[in-house]
């Protein structure tokens, strides 16, 4: 190679290299950040509701049919719920609820005999010294009492179809079963029995005639109490209105049987006595508070 291209290649690497130099300094390679996934709020209860119901039993859940005139009878028509139910679906939900079943109480008062000792005392009034006495068993007229109590509370599981909303009503069906717990008391033949004195005078003396009760034991009759524990049912329907996002009022029907569950009346003849198996038609008005 000759000098001169020597020469010449040297040049043009000189005029090359700042525009070299001015492109590698002018490129940035572009960087690449990763975009952080949209935030998804969790959803802690959904799905689940609570709820809370009055009701109010038009038929009489134990039987009066046979209550003698003077007997008093004290009946709570009213019952009462609280629980909570879950959402499977749009159609579908479940719901356990813990009650208080309708209450009942008779009360029969009436007039009887007592038993006791009887002490008669002549005493002469100039003297003071007692001329006679007489002590032995009597009866006197008292009064006596039988009464019956009756309570009861249960535990529901049930089932319920929502079949559509229509212009915010929800009409729904189901049914449930569950344990009930009841007491009952009965208790017969209880008197009242009090001490007398009775005093007159005439011809010359003074006669006290005292009436001494037996021991209170013998006047408390007899007392009967039972717990019990038996299967219930329910069988249901009624409809739902949103009133907001989370709350709806709940009016329903519901019939309620208890077929095993003993409890204690005064029947025709104003004796107690103990029936079997209640059940009863009901209105029910709640709310349901959903969670979410």
């Amino acid at each position: 190679m000759t000098s001169k291209s020597r020469i010449a290649l040297a040049l043009a690497a000189i005029v090359l290299m700042p525009a070299t130099q001015a492109v590698s300094a002018d490129y940035n390679p572009p960087i690449y950040v990763d975009q952080a996934p949209d935030y998804q709020p969790v959803e802690v209860g959904s799905g689940w509701y609570l709820r809370g119901d009055i009701g109010y039993a038009f038929n009489k859940p134990y039987d009066f049919s046979e209550t003698p005139a003077g007997v008093v009878t004290d009946v709570s028509a009213l019952s009462g719920s609280i629980g909570m139910g879950y959402h499977f679906n749009d159609y579908l939900r479940g719901e356990l609820n813990f009650g208080l079943l309708p209450t009942s109480k008779y009360d029969n008062k009436y007039v009887t005999t007592c038993e006791g000792t009887e002490t008669t005392t002549v005493t002469d009034n100039i003297s003071g010294t007692i001329t006679s006495q007489v002590s032995g068993p009597s009866t006197r007229a008292c009064d006596g009492s039988d009464y019956t109590r009756n309570k009861a509370y249960d535990v529901m599981a049930s089932a319920f179809v929502d079949l559509g909303t229509y212009v915010g009503f929800t009409p729904y069906v189901g049914g449930g079963v569950g344990l009930a717990y009841s007491t009952y008391t009965l208790a017969q033949s209880a008197r009242n029995c009090q001490d007398d004195t009775v005093t007159t005078v005439g011809g010359g003396n003074t006669t006290t005639t005292s009436f001494s009760c037996f021991d209170s034991s013998v006047y408390e009759g007899t007392i009967t109490r039972e717990r019990q524990y038996n299967l219930a049912y329910m069988l249901g329907a009624g409809f739902a209105y949103q009133v907001s996002k989370n709350v709806a009022v709940d009016l329903g029907y519901e019939f309620v049987s208890v077929p095993s569950l003993k409890y204690a009346t005064i029947d025709g003849s104003g004796t107690p006595s103990i029936h079997k198996g209640i059940d009863y038609h009901q209105v029910k008005v709640g709310l349901r508070y959903d969670l979410w």
